[in-house]
């Protein structure tokens, strides 16, 4: 048995005791979530990579169809989202979620999801995204932790595109650059504060990398974080990272994409990513986001052969940067319109799949509610590029070969999502 089929039986394991010991007071939930869109930009080209990010062609995708189950303790702290209103709960408790979803948003767990044999030569793909423990203890304000496989706490988009709902459909260039999920365990400790000051937390993490399961390096990654909400909990501030060696072994690059930087010697190659967002809710139905955020990769000895496009491995130390603003008025109950501005830079070419430049977007969409739990949102966005290559349109996957500096992405997709 291959460790990647062991880590599934160990999950539906850990799965099956939850449920046989949960009371009958604290059974868990189980939902189901589907989204499907189509999409297409103004090019001969049907690349609408990266605007689409996941999706890469035009035409109909079947973003996920997915079931999750999940028991939430008690708490009033949880890890990756801050602390909440309230007085802490003096008893322990815990939890646990499972997520099982089929789809082509399919951001990859290196060391299990790439190894199930069921997904060879597919583009849609049977994936575990999330299987954790969670749980609470009434350490000084409140303390919760979570353990096993998870959505990344960085940025503004947490788990976006694989955890909906977002505000769009299309991703910021801060989500193309951040990791998507972690293996490993992380706590967060809701700090004693005067009420006035408003709510305070830390959370500390460690983790296999970016978006492993098996690391190709005896080297853990450290998260860390602070969370401030306001009194009135209409302001919110989240300062995280992302720090840790994230170097490749010669031929193994898969577990470090986008970044691959590779040392002749077996030199340590630092990566960190911070991000800082301060989001207003100024009334019931008008609200602002503003995300900021920074890359470092240090830069390898080895460069790639003729067979990779130029910059797939990182030879010198590499940063990219950027913001974006999100603007959300809920004009009616059920419809709510959309508007995101970014800038974001690309110093030097980190990114495999991306040339070094500027670039410039604005995405404007409509989310409108037919019925509690079923959206449907059509989306415009243009995108813009300042630099020496070419990323839209060409061929897929490596816009290398691109032959736009500018695109234009329509789409429209529907989520429903609903308790079984």
């Amino acid at each position: 048995m291959n460790q990647a089929t062991t880590q599934s039986v160990i999950s539906f394991l850990v799965l099956g005791f939850a449920l046989a010991t949960c009371q009958a007071s604290a059974w868990p939930t189980l939902q189901s979530r589907i989204q499907f869109g189509t999409i297409a930009n103004d090019s001969p080209s049907e690349n609408v990579f990266p605007s689409g990010f996941l999706n890469f062609d035009e035409g109909i995708n079947l973003n996920r169809a997915e079931l999750i189950i999940e028991k939430s303790p008690n708490a009033n702290i949880k890890p990756r989202i801050g602390p909440f209103p309230g007085t802490a709960p003096v008893a322990s408790d815990w939890g646990f979620e499972v997520d099982l979803r089929y789809g082509e948003d399919a951001a990859i767990t290196y060391g299990l999801d790439d190894e199930l044999h069921i997904n060879d030569g597919k583009e849609r793909l049977f994936l575990m995204p999330q299987w954790f423990l969670s749980g609470y203890l009434p350490l000084a304000e409140g303390f919760s932790w979570i353990a096993g496989s998870w959505f990344t706490s960085l940025g503004y988009e947490i788990g976006a595109p694989v955890d909906p709902p977002t505000g769009f459909y299309t991703h910021s260039y801060a989500f193309v650059y951040q990791p998507v999920k972690h293996v490993g365990v992380m706590g967060a400790l809701k700090l004693p504060m005067a009420e006035e000051r408003g709510l305070w937390s830390v959370g500390l993490g460690l983790v296999q990398g970016w978006n492993n399961l098996q690391d190709n390096n005896d080297d853990k990654t450290l998260l860390f974080d602070m969370r401030w909400r306001s009194a009135d909990f209409r302001t919110w501030l989240d300062i995280e990272n992302i720090m840790g060696y994230e170097q490749s072994e010669d031929g193994l690059t898969d577990q470090t994409r986008p970044f691959n930087a590779v040392s002749s010697d077996g030199e340590k190659l630092l990566r960190r990513m911070h991000s800082v967002l301060l989001s207003h809710r100024f009334n019931s139905v008008h609200r602002v986001a503003l995300n900021a955020v920074y890359g470092y990769q240090e830069g390898g000895d080895l460069q790639a052969d003729s067979n990779n496009p130029p910059g797939f491995l990182i030879t010198q130390d590499s940063r990219w940067y950027g913001a974006n603003l999100n603007w959300y008025l809920q004009w009616r109950k059920d419809q709510q319109i959309g508007l995101r501005v970014e800038w974001f830079k690309d110093a030097d070419g980190a990114h495999a799949l991306l040339p070094a430049g500027i670039y410039r977007g604005v995405t404007a969409n409509l989310s409108w509610w037919l019925r509690e739990g079923l959206r449907i949102r059509p989306e415009l966005r243009y995108d813009h590029y300042s630099g020496s290559g070419r990323p839209f349109g060409g061929r897929v996957p490596s816009t290398f070969f691109g032959e736009e500096k500018q695109q234009w992405v329509a789409s429209l997709d529907v989520t429903w999502s609903f308790s079984l």
